[in-house]
């Protein structure tokens, strides 16, 4: 919903108990290609879509789970993705020019009694709006980088399927299917002219950080059993 001065004139902004229950079922979380070394122990993947892939961290090795995210609500990884820290902001487009910031008004942090106010009395902007509108504008402009990224992979034919799973102790298996990968060997066989341009577009660090995250596979495992092995594999 398009954030507005008389709609939510009396809105404020908390910190709920469970500060991120809304994404406890996530067990992928949209990523930005800015994140890739910062977030060390996240593994990183792509999803094909219509338009082009996307990329993503892999938060759970199943559909409705998350590793990252404690019986508490709260993150347990080094690393906040972005995703999670601007919500329950972001930035929509009304045409191609002009952009407004909105706001998921389910979001359980949202209310009229305590936290920080989003206006004054007088309707003008608080800090707080002030803030939050800073990081979902510059959330968008790091996913325009990203999805340039994401189209030179394609374009370039650096990405493969791949299967990550984990397996528990009693031998049960969960897997995170239908996602994309660097193709390492498509990219040890790309032209120096390609190499070039993955360069100058800044684009080689994140490439090699996409690479050395899927080391972080075994943090997927569940932590209910004391022992699991993990392990990421890639499919044909």
């Amino acid at each position: 919903m398009p954030l507005d001065s008389r709609r939510h004139q009396g809105l404020r902004l908390s910190r709920p108990e469970r500060p991120l229950d809304f994404a406890r079922t996530a067990n992928v979380i949209p990523a930005l290609v800015d994140e890739f070394e910062l977030a060390v122990d996240l593994p990183i993947a792509f999803l094909p879509g219509a338009d082009g892939p996307s990329v993503v961290f892999v938060t759970g090795a199943a559909p409705g789970t998350n590793a990252y995210i404690s019986e508490d609500g709260l993150w347990t990884g080094a690393y906040v993705p972005a995703y999670l820290r601007r919500y329950p902001f972001i930035i929509g487009d009304v045409n191609e020019t002009e952009s407004i910031l909105c706001i998921d008004e389910t979001y359980e942090g949202l209310g009229e009694e305590d936290g920080e106010r989003f206006f004054s009395e007088a309707g003008d902007q608080e800090d707080t709006l002030t803030r939050a509108l800073t990081l979902a504008q510059s959330y968008r402009d790091a996913a325009v980088k990203t999805e340039s990224f994401c189209a030179m992979l394609n374009e370039f034919g650096l990405l493969q399927d791949a299967t990550l799973d984990t397996t528990a102790p009693d031998g049960t298996k969960s897997v995170v299917t239908g996602l994309l990968i660097i193709d390492e060997t498509a990219l040890a066989d790309l032209s120096a002219k390609r190499l070039q341009t993955l360069n100058q577009a800044g684009f080689l660090k994140a490439i090699y950080a996409q690479i050395a995250s899927l080391r972080s596979v075994e943090k997927l495992k569940p932590t209910t059993p004391e022992k699991e092995t993990a392990k990421g594999r890639k499919s044909a």
